[in-house]
């Protein structure tokens, strides 16, 4: 069965309305806790937001797989793979560096990496990345992964 890896982004847009949860029944669906923590750093500024993205993220109930690689002020332990690929995720992240800079986008470079941890895990999950980020999708797709 084919797996979906879902991008924080998704569940902004559930949270909102403007993608229906059926749009996901019958789906295999993960996650990481990049996109749990991303969610959850919401609750200090945002606590009203931040329950409704967490609530769209439970409702969701994503399989929650550990990163395919790891970075060091980003990955939980426990939580996280030692890539055995020699620095496949620097050369990810400086990909994606890259094309931000190509797309005039301002990346604080933590959001990048944990981009890189959901992307690189797409792809070594096999699963296809579900993301509103164009810069993400593209680079998943030009290290071999799908994404749409």
């Amino acid at each position: 069965m084919t797996a979906y890896m879902l991008d924080a982004m998704v569940f902004d847009r559930l949270a909102d309305g403007g993608v229906s949860f059926d749009a996901f029944r019958g789906l295999r669906l993960l996650a990481t806790h990049v996109q749990w923590d991303e969610l959850n750093a919401a609750k200090e500024k945002y606590p009203v937001r931040a329950a409704k993205l967490l609530a769209a993220f439970e409702k969701i109930d994503p399989s929650i797989d550990p990163t395919a690689s790891a970075f060091f002020d980003v990955s939980k332990w426990g939580q996280s793979s030692w890539s055995a690929e020699d620095g496949v995720e620097q050369q990810m992240l400086q990909r994606l560096t890259q094309i931000d800079a190509e797309e005039g986008k301002k990346h604080r470079p933590k959001n990048q990496r944990g981009d890189i941890l959901i992307g690189h895990t797409a792809i070594k999950n096999n699963a296809t990345l579900i993301s509103d980020d164009d810069g993400l999708r593209r680079l998943v797709s030009e290290f071999g992964g799908r994404a749409i």
